[in-house]
């Protein structure tokens, strides 16, 4: 199990709670064949996502793009990034010192309370919103049955979406997906996939 500590605002969508993140954990199910996402505050609040197969798989690159894109970003307030080719050796040199600095050794704090529900909520649909500021909306939402939903988001900076694609990237190894994504293709719908704008971006 990966850890990945890291201060954010997280703003629960059915009440006006914000919160800071302080560890995320990732970690594949082969029982579930899901990846299990764990979110806990300072206050040792947790929230727990399953994500699918079909989800994963498209979030992964969405990740990847949106952390080369605010760091480019940050970057072109001092200096022009020219190509892509530059903007991409600019973002996998900044995730080394990024994951240099994280801490991966301190064991993940069980929570006292979850915010959510123990059930970890069924991801179906993802928002992701690039910010004026620099930073990163990413919404979670679970859209089964009748409504009220469960959901919620949080707004990060570029330190901690490489963060999660790390934790993602490590999660997707040990799933076994990537091997069977090589020599079989998915028989459910693929997810619609949108480059990230200023408009939000939806995987569902």
């Amino acid at each position: 199990m990966a850890i990945f500590q890291e201060t954010a605002r997280c703003i629960l969508f059915d009440t006006t709670q914000t919160m800071n993140i302080h560890q995320l954990s990732l970690l594949h199910d082969p029982i579930q064949d899901r990846i299990l996402l764990r979110i806990s505050t300072t206050e040792r609040e947790e929230i727990r996502l399953w994500l699918t197969r079909r989800l994963t798989l498209g979030l992964q690159p969405y990740l990847k793009r949106a952390s080369v894109d605010l760091i480019a970003n940050e970057a072109s307030v001092e200096t022009a990034l020219p190509t892509p080719q530059a903007k991409e050796m600019l973002a996998e040199f900044k995730q080394q010192e990024n994951l240099q600095k994280a801490d991966f050794a301190t064991p993940y704090e069980e929570p006292v309370k979850f915010l959510l529900g123990e059930s970890p909520l069924l991801v179906t649909d993802i928002q992701i919103s690039p910010q004026t500021d620099g930073t990163l909306v990413l919404g979670f939402q679970e859209k089964i049955g009748e409504p009220p939903h469960r959901a919620f988001q949080v707004k990060v900076k570029s330190e901690l979406v490489m963060g999660l694609q790390h934790l993602l990237n490590d999660a997707l190894g040990k799933s076994g997906w990537l091997q069977v994504e090589g020599v079989v293709r998915p028989k459910e719908k693929e997810a619609e996939v949108v480059a990230p704008t200023d408009r939000p971006t939806y995987l569902n």
